[in-house]
């Protein structure tokens, strides 16, 4: 397995980005946030890599990070879920508010995507439910899986802002800084309120 190429942005766009290395250019399939933080073309950049191998086919999928990675191959762990649709959700979700949508049992951040139906985000949710809490050390997330997945007043707030409209990354952001496990669920929206409106 290739585990990352370091090279020159050739190309970039519709989900992949093409890396010159050593005179060899490298297609690979990246996430729509892999492909607007990785650079312009002309920079150097390092991917991590997923080689992806089929008797008609091998396909090479980037990541900007380690995390994104292990996310990407936690999905690829779900029924009905193979490459190209896991680099899909990643196009829709990033890696860091997947984790947590199912750190907390989030399914509404899954809504929309592209190809994912209601069965597939059940199962996501379900069959990756003990296996993110695996991915804590990569994750920036402040407060533990454990600690997120127990706490219904959180996840019930969290849920009202994105209702609400407050960018999901925003919203858990703003949450994990004001809360405190003795809150209300409505004590932690009000907060939520005040702290958003200093920022």
């Amino acid at each position: 397995m290739i585990s990352f190429i370091k090279g020159i942005i050739a190309d970039k766009g519709f989900g992949t980005i093409t890396l010159e290395c050593n005179g060899v250019g490298f297609l690979l399939n990246v996430s729509t946030f892999c492909e607007q933080s990785a650079g312009e073309i002309g920079e150097v950049v390092t991917l991590y890599t997923y080689m992806h191998v089929r008797e008609d086919e091998i396909s090479l999928f980037g990541f900007l990070d380690k995390f994104e990675r292990e996310v990407f191959l936690k999905l690829l762990l779900v029924n009905g879920v193979g490459p190209k649709m896991a680099i899909n959700i990643l196009s829709g979700v990033s890696a860091q508010d997947l984790s947590f949508a199912i750190a907390t049992q989030n399914a509404s951040v899954l809504k929309g995507i592209k190809g994912v139906g209601a069965k597939i985000r059940d199962r996501i949710l379900l069959e990756l439910k003990e296996k993110i809490d695996a991915l804590s050390h990569l994750n920036e997330v402040n407060m533990t899986a454990c600690e997120l997945n127990s706490s219904e007043n959180f996840t019930q707030a969290l849920n009202v802002l994105i209702d609400w409209g407050v960018p999901s990354t925003q919203a858990q952001d703003i949450l994990t800084t004001v809360y405190d496990s003795k809150d209300t669920m409505e004590e932690l929206i009000a907060k939520a309120f005040k702290e958003l409106g200093r920022r």
